[in-house]
């Protein structure tokens, strides 16, 4: 193994220095995203956001394990997504999906700062690896990996060395000092905001070079880059997956953390130790990539391209169901939410074959609601998104069942419905 990083001053520029000249076209750059993912946040109403979030809760979790080589089924992240942990097999929980999943949704919960950061990071680790069968926890050496902790010995990741474990928290106390007064001044909004955004995409690659963990140092640096965009006031309704835009070309975004690993390279590049404009080439592809994905889902969810697939699936694919299930969906999406009552109003069809068909949307999550009898809004089954949402996930992997995931479905709701009848009585005792 060749000599270990053992300061922290050798892993400068943390930051692109605001008098290089690659710094106006990067902020431009976050500017654009600032500006896309804000279009889509109000494109879109508050309920049917929500649901969009949940899908994308789960694109975050296919593609970023896909980054790691992980395959993960879109059926199981639609079970981690929507079942309740108590109704949950130990087995079950015990999976990729929901251990991705769990850490995605406590993460976006929380606000990072310099004081939290360093904590944030070691609970995502936690939570990650909490639900991860033991297997999946031994390392090649044959030792057990730790959740939650730093690691504590000397690692090299194929070509890179990463810092010395016995500086490790150095390196971690100046990494989050120097990213989080960027993100703290971020809210000041302006360009203390955009260049707070491109501190993100800078900080996203300095945390895997530090490699904090032993593994799960990809999935963590995903989850905290995502973290760290809310915090800048970019996708803080989680609309668009940053994991998603990486993993469409993995072995791109490898090579561009790998050029960014690079030493000085002359006088004209920065005063750091490591390559400046190597971090800023990959800053500039990883803001490309996250205005893609925001611009890719304004495109998907804008309302007459997606009326459009409504219709064309409930009349043409989905022809076992009435063609009127596409008013109910359609206006669920466009109006975000609607009494049970008024689906025989919006469908035109009598009240009692009206509720069979809002039930039918209900059983298989084309419709959602948190309680029985509440309103209800969008949904968007795993089984349908091949039509209704093309190109989220690759094609193959939609090919569900669909009776099979009725029966689960059906199967997960009477459990949810035997758990609330259990607590409307222990209220009443």
């Amino acid at each position: 193994m060749t000599e270990l990083y053992d300061d922290p001053a050798q892993m400068e520029p943390l930051v692109i220095d605001s008098s290089r000249p690659v710094y106006a076209s990067l902020i431009g750059l976050a500017h654009e995203l600032s500006e896309a993912s804000a279009c889509l946040d109000a494109a879109l109403v508050p309920a049917t956001a929500r649901s969009l979030s949940e899908l994308v809760s789960g694109m975050n979790c296919y593609y970023s394990n896909l980054i790691e080589g992980h395959h993960t089924l879109p059926i199981d992240i639609e079970k981690a997504l929507f079942e309740v942990k108590e109704t949950m097999a130990q087995k079950d929980l015990q999976s990729l999906a929901f251990a991705h999943i769990e850490a995605d949704r406590w993460a976006k919960l929380q606000s990072v700062d310099q004081d939290s950061l360093l904590a944030f990071l070691l609970e995502v680790h936690r939570r990650f690896c909490a639900h991860l069968p033991r297997e999946m926890l031994l390392l090649k050496d044959g030792s057990t990996m730790e959740a939650g902790k730093f690691r504590e010995r000397d690692v090299q990741v194929g070509n890179h060395v990463a810092p010395k474990a016995d500086a490790l928290n150095r390196f971690l106390e100046r990494f989050a000092k120097v990213y989080g007064v960027r993100l703290a001044s971020s809210r000041k909004g302006g360009i203390s905001k955009l260049d707070g955004i491109l501190a993100a995409f800078a900080a996203h690659h300095r945390l895997a070079w530090i490699h904090p963990f032993l593994d799960g140092n990809g999935r963590v640096a995903r989850i905290a880059i995502d973290a760290m965009l809310r915090e800048c006031g970019v996708n803080g309704a989680g609309l668009w997956s940053m994991s998603r835009g990486f993993a469409k070309a993995t072995e791109e975004y490898k090579a561009k953390l790998a050029d960014a690993d690079q030493p000085r390279m002359g006088d004209l590049d920065g005063r750091g130790n490591l390559s400046e404009k190597r971090l800023a080439e990959f800053c500039e592809y990883a803001m490309q990539t996250a205005i893609d994905q925001a611009n890719f889902m304004a495109r998907m969810f804008a309302l007459d391209n997606f009326k459009f697939r409504a219709e064309h699936f409930f009349r043409k694919v989905r022809f076992d169901l009435k063609p009127e299930s596409a008013y109910l969906f359609i206006h669920a999406f466009s109006a975000g939410e609607f009494e049970r009552m008024e689906a025989g109003r919006l469908c035109g069809l009598p009240e009692r074959t009206a509720r069979d068909v809002l039930n039918a949307l209900v059983l298989e999550g084309f419709l959602v609601s948190d309680t029985p009898r509440g309103k209800v809004r969008v949904g968007f089954p795993m089984h349908a998104l091949g039509s209704l949402l093309p190109n989220l996930y690759p094609a193959g992997d939609l090919d569900v069942d669909p009776q099979a995931l009725r029966q689960h479905v059906k199967a997960a709701k009477a459990n949810a419905a035997a758990r609330n009848t259990l607590t409307n009585k222990t209220k009443l005792t």
